[in-house]
């Protein structure tokens, strides 16, 4: 081979190269190996076990299963209990009592029934009823149970016919509560998690899991951000490099740099991870964005669609890229979780 189609040829392998790099993985987003693991406390969250970072406190969370909302209130300290719990239901009655008013005054479209019951005797603890329409057409049924450990707050959204009265609104959350034990003692491994209880041993159709931690930003350091979904699969598309935007980007003026992009294991799912700096044209500092997404298997309530997601200034890179790798190395399933404990 000539020297002048040697050249010729390395060139054009480099450019085969540059063009293929556009995709490949490109690590430039490991942490300090002289630095020690990011600690971080183990927090469940429907199927899943999220390592979260010691530093960041539990800022918001959605717990739904068959669409019944779960909410554990933690019983206030001083106050009697039964007081309490009246207290709390009184709140919320109050609160829905002036929104339906109001919304009864526009027309037949937003009216409908009201109910406020006692129902202690259906779930063998103090227990009461409210049943109000919510946006549509549809109602509310909110039930506060008083737990020994906590006060239990179950909610579903059901469609009921234009101005019917609320009718049969337990059964369902009856259903439910049934199946909820409080704590992380004695746990099935397929248990769904909330903040506080689980769900053993019901036959689910619709579970949604969400969890966002933070820590505020301060005068010595910036805020960073976490937070982790899960919802049933809606595609089975494998998600999508970060690459994609790469030139809508460009063309407002943004500014992306990739730091991280490929496949990535995690509890036996394969997703995408990655991590990127964006800057608008009209802010002063990067964003750091470092994320993995998995698409879920339909009809299989412990492969759900996932997302965990960090952000935060590029100020705090290196603290949060410990942060990051340590949620990687340590997220793991329920079933893993207390199965390996047993």
């Amino acid at each position: 081979m000539n020297k002048s189609l040697s050249l010729i040829m390395t060139a054009l392998l480099f450019i085969i190269f540059l063009g293929g790099c556009r995709y490949m993985t490109i690590d430039t987003a490991s942490p300090n190996p002289k630095l020690p693991p990011y600690p971080v406390t183990m927090y469940s969250a429907g199927r899943f076990m999220l390592p979260v970072p010691n530093g960041l406190d539990i800022s918001s969370t959605v717990f739904k299963v068959n669409k019944i909302t779960i909410e554990e209130i933690a019983w206030k300290k001083g106050r009697d209990r039964e007081e309490y719990l009246k207290e709390v239901w009184t709140t919320v009655r109050e609160r829905e009592h002036k929104t339906y008013l109001r919304r009864a005054k526009v027309g037949p479209a937003t009216q409908g029934g009201w109910a406020e019951e006692d129902i202690s005797h259906l779930f063998g603890y103090p227990a009461m009823l409210l049943c109000y329409n919510g946006n549509m057409a549809d109602h509310n049924i909110d039930v506060h149970i008083g737990l020994p450990e906590a006060i239990l707050r179950l909610t579903e959204s059901r469609f009921y016919p234009i101005g019917k009265a609320c009718i049969d609104m337990d059964s369902r959350i009856l259903t439910l509560f049934k199946h909820y034990r409080f704590g992380n003692k004695n746990v099935a491994p397929d248990s769904f998690f909330s903040a506080g209880g689980r769900v053993e041993g019901l036959k689910t159709w619709y579970e949604q899991a969400g969890i966002g931690v933070k820590r505020p930003a301060s005068e010595s350091r910036p805020k960073i951000y976490l937070r982790f979904d899960t919802v049933p699969p809606v595609t089975s598309e494998f998600p999508k490099s970060i690459y994609v935007i790469s030139d809508v980007a460009r063309k407002y003026g943004m500014k992306l740099n990739v730091l991280r992009s490929q496949k990535r294991l995690l509890a036996g799912m394969e997703g995408r991870e990655e991590i990127f700096l964006l800057r608008d044209k009209d802010d002063d500092e990067f964003e750091l964005t470092a994320s993995w997404r998995y698409q879920g298997v339909k009809k299989d309530p412990e492969k759900p669609d996932i997302e965990i997601e960090l952000s935060c200034p590029e100020s705090a890179k290196e603290e949060a890229l410990r942060m990051w790798d340590a949620v990687m190395k340590n997220f793991t399933t329920v079933r893993e979780y207390y199965g390996r404990r047993s």
